[in-house]
Formats: structure tokens, sequence, C-alpha cells
């Protein structure tokens, strides 16, 4: 499996290189379809994965004030400039192609081979996670091109077709690859050929792909709460008294493993331990909203500032700071691996780190879809749509859930539930008191925290506001890539970051 992790890795990376060479390595490109499902399987998966820990999950972290930009400009623009709100069209031409030039062109490749073969269980891993990349590409961009994307020599220039249409298509897509991973036969299984729920048998994989697949319809169906509440509602509703299973454990996750090997690690902790150093740092917003409960998640989420201070504090930074980009806490094992002892000698006196005073194994993952969120999922459809279950169950089980991936001991996962664990007040407070913990539980997970604050408002960051920022409110969706704009007579630039995806209509 490492074997395959890597030839797929040095795949992804040297198409990172040349975006334009991906079709180079077969000998007929009129002919890409004879490429084996087992081959393309894995690299669906790794892609995906670089997706959840590459620009447009760095994009919706700086947007939604997780992450602050603190380094220098670099080349490819500063980071500060995208959490300022200047994310435009050139910065995202590489996520732009890497989706639609390698991620979905395998997805229909492999799709259509496995279907051809009579390999069923290929196809509906196929069709799940088309249904996974394109719920993430609408919340990112609206409109994009989907009926005809994909088709390589035979449409070089794909119609845009309506997001909502696309998101309704999305379920249809996902009960179809249900039905084919269901399959009583099927020639081949992709139990060990894939990077995320690789299993030792396709009995094991095959259950955590269908309460993925069940779990990813009910992300789909909340997003809609905010534009159509009724048809949020009835269709919550019925997936879940249909009997359907649903994620069970933090096991469950839906994630991409990296290794702690070069070239193998996790791509933001290869970022910022190469030419991008001190880009990242934790966002003043979710480490002051964690320091005001105490949470303990933050042990696993941030390194102290000053370090080794007694007891342990916790310094966020903003795209508004003047202070040098040492002097805030930095981005700890959750989202980079294990750490390695403390260099003393690379301390500061005033309890900064220099690089290198802590190093790690880069083999964090790139969290996609939690158990954590499948439980805020439920405790907001509980409590607004009326959807089976108890909001305060689902509430408590989110929490305990997250704390489990960050690896909190068992009696301090008790004390903060004694003090934060409780839904209290209006509706609308409980609202924003899952939203706000589902935030936290969602830290470095690909996109959602950016649409919950689009579609909730919550929870309650303080956008920045021109002259300094671009926008004075949060952007609501990305441009499209200027590759697209100009290659495709059929791409249309927005007018600004402040369009909105058709569920986004929040005032």
């Amino acid at each position: 499996m490492k074997k395959l992790l890597y030839t797929s890795l040095l795949a992804t990376g040297l198409f990172f290189s040349s975006c334009s060479s991906y079709l180079d390595v077969n000998d007929d490109p009129n002919n890409i379809q004879r490429v084996q499902v087992s081959q393309l399987l894995p690299s669906v998966t790794v892609n995906i994965g670089y997706m959840g820990a590459s620009d447009l999950f760095r994009y919706a972290s700086l947007l939604s004030q997780q992450f602050s930009g603190q380094g220098p400009n670099t080349g490819f623009g500063t980071f500060k400039e995208y959490e300022r709100y200047n994310i435009n069209d050139s910065d995202v031409n590489g996520q732009w192609v890497r989706i639609f030039g390698t991620t979905v062109s395998d997805l229909e490749l492999m799709i259509a081979q496995a279907t051809r073969e009579g390999s069923p269980h290929y196809a509906g891993v196929g069709k799940i996670l088309k249904a996974y990349v394109y719920q993430i590409v609408v919340d990112a961009w609206g409109d994009v091109p989907y009926t005809q994307a994909g088709k390589h020599s035979e449409n070089f220039y794909p119609a845009f077709d309506d997001d909502e249409v696309i998101y309704k298509d999305l379920t249809r897509l996902i009960d179809e690859g249900l039905t084919d991973v269901n399959a009583a036969t099927s020639a081949l299984s992709p139990n060990q050929f894939s990077t995320i729920y690789s299993g030792t048998t396709w009995a094991v994989s095959k259950d955590k792909w269908i309460k993925f697949a069940n779990t990813l319809k009910l992300r789909i169906f909340l997003h809609y709460s905010a534009k159509d509440q009724a048809y949020a509602s009835q269709q919550i509703t019925a997936l879940v008294n249909s009997g359907a299973k649903f994620m069970e454990s933090p096991a469950d996750n839906f994630q991409m493993a990296f290794l702690a090997e070069s070239q193998r690690q996790n791509p933001l902790y290869s970022m910022e331990n190469g030419q991008f150093k001190n880009q990242f740092f934790p966002n003043r917003f979710i480490v002051n909203l964690m320091n005001g409960k105490s949470d303990p998640r933050r042990s696993a989420y941030f390194i102290p500032f000053p370090f080794n201070s007694s007891p342990a504090t916790f310094k966020g930074a903003s795209v508004l700071d003047t202070d040098p980009s040492s002097a805030y806490s930095r981005n700890y094992q959750y989202i980079y691996g294990t750490p390695s002892a403390p260099n003393t000698a690379m301390i500061n006196p005033d309890g900064s780190l220099r690089d290198g005073a802590i190093t790690f194994s880069g083999a964090g993952p790139a969290r996609l879809l939690t158990f954590a969120e499948y439980n805020f999922i439920r405790a907001e459809a509980a409590l607004l749509y009326g959807a089976p279950g108890n909001a305060q169950s689902f509430f408590e089980a989110g929490i305990r859930a997250s704390m489990t991936d960050a690896g909190v001991a068992a009696a301090n996962v008790t004390t903060y539930l004694a003090t934060q664990g409780t839904l209290t007040g209006t509706n609308q407070q409980k609202l924003e008191q899952i939203i706000t913990e589902k935030y936290v539980a969602n830290h470095a997970v690909l996109m959602e925290p950016w649409t919950d604050y689009r579609r909730t408002g919550y929870p309650a960051l303080t956008p920045h506001k021109t002259p300094m920022a671009i926008y004075d409110e949060v952007p609501r969706s990305l441009f499209y890539a200027q590759s697209e704009i100009n290659n495709n007579p059929n791409a249309k630039q927005k007018a600004s970051m402040l369009d909105r995806v058709f569920w986004d209509t929040r005032k």
C-alpha cells in the first residue's frame, strides 16, 4: 500500500509541477480509457486528499478566520493578501485545473471503464467521490461545468451548469453509487486499491463507503436549509427514517492519510517546512474563541505562546497585526502530525520558536468529512427542521467525537461538557452554539467552516473592512480561474467575490 501511495503521490507531485504534462504519460492520448480502474482510483483519492489540504482548504481557512496569513511574498502572491479577501482569478488556476483536468477527468474514466468491465463496486465508489468533489466545487464557485466536464477531446469547451441543478443531481448520483457498491457481483472491488477507506476485505471498505455516502447526502440537504427549509426538512427526515447507515465513530471519518516521509507528507506541512515558511498561523478569532472556553483541544491544535508558559497560553494572529510573525502560537500536531521533542536551543527568550525548534512527522490527515460533523448536522436538523433525534444528544456527541479526534483525555472532555455541552436559550441561540462548536470541531476540514458561516452567519466573525480589505464582508464565492476564462468561451467571470452560491440566501 505504501508503494502504491508513493507512486500516486509522485504522479500528483509531477502534475503540480506541470499541469499540461498529465496526459503525456499515455502512449495514445485518444485511448486513455485503457488505464486500469485499480490505477485510477488511487490517483483520484490522492488528488482529493491533496484538494483537502491545499489551495481551497487554505483559502476557506483564511476567509473563515481559522488561519492567518503572515508570510512574506513568495512569488505566488501573499497569504496576507488572501486573508484581506484579495484572491484573484489567477490565484485559483492551479486548483481549478487540478480538479477538472485530473480529478474529474479520472473519475469519468473510472466510472465509464468500471461500468464497461463489469466492476460496479468501482463505478459506485467513483460516483460517490464525484458527488463529493462537486459538492465542494459548487460551494466554492457556484455554477461550474458538470454535464459536459471531463469529456476530454469530445468537448474542450464545457458549458457551465446551474449550481442548484447540479446539487439536486448529486443526490441521484450518490443513490446510483450506493446501488453499485451493493451489487452482488463485481469483477473487481476496490478494498485495497485506495488511499481512502482501504480495507482488508471489500465488506470492510464497502461499509465505510455506504456510511460516508449517506452522511454526504445529509450535508448536501442541510446546505439547502436557508434556501428551502421545507425541502431540507423533508429530505433529511426521509433519509434518516429510511434506515440508512451513517458514520458511527471517528473511525468512519472520510479523510486521506499522509505518511511521515518526504514527498508523502501533508501538503500544508510540506509547504510550511519548505520554501513557504511562516505563512500560516492560527487566527486570533479561533484562538480567542477557544481561550474563552478553556477548550482542551487547544493543546492539540496550537503550540502555546510563549512556549512552555505555565499555564499554557495561546495567542492568535491577524492580518491587522504588525508584530513579528514569530510572536504567536503556531499550528500543532492536529494538522502536522507527531511532533519532535522541542530543541530548547531554538526557543527565543520571549518564548517564540525559531524555525525547526519543533519538527513534525507530516502525517496529519486531510480531513474531508468527519463523524463529529455528522453529529452537528443531526443536531441542527433536529433543532430547526423537525428531523428525527434529539438536538442535545447529537450536540454532545459531536463535541465528544471532536475531542476524540484531538486526543483529549476523558476527564477533560467531562469538564468541558459540564460548562459548554448544554444547549440553552432560543432556537437561534442554540443554533449559534451548534455552529460555533462545529466550527471548532471542523478546524482543518475542507471548506465547511466557510460554508456554515455563509449559510448561517455563525460563528460571529468580524469581517475585515475596506480600505484594508477588498470588501466590507466575508466573500461568498471564489472567482473562476483565469485559465478557464481565457480558454473556454462558455466561461464568464463573475462580478466579484460577493456573488453567491444558490443556497446562500442569508441577508
